[in-house]
């Protein structure tokens, strides 16, 4: 897989999958971020916890990943 370089204005979400479907969240950005790096991080961040904890967007996405599935 290719490194992949985040910039200071950027953040990133890191999606792990257990073979048994789990899944772990972790915000990803550079150690200097700027200002919009900061609103990035707490997008991420919020982003992450709604996946993680939030039953409603989690049924929301799985629906989504259903129908574009059912199109596919």
């Amino acid at each position: 897989m290719a490194e992949i370089k985040i910039k200071s204005n950027q953040a990133a979400l890191i999606l792990d999958v257990s073979p048994e479907g789990e899944v772990s969240v972790e915000a990803a950005f550079p150690e200097l971020t700027d200002e919009a790096g900061e609103l990035a991080v707490a997008i991420c961040e919020v982003i992450g916890r709604k996946l993680t904890e939030d039953e409603n967007f989690q049924a929301e996405i799985l629906s989504e990943i259903d129908d574009s599935e059912c199109e596919n």
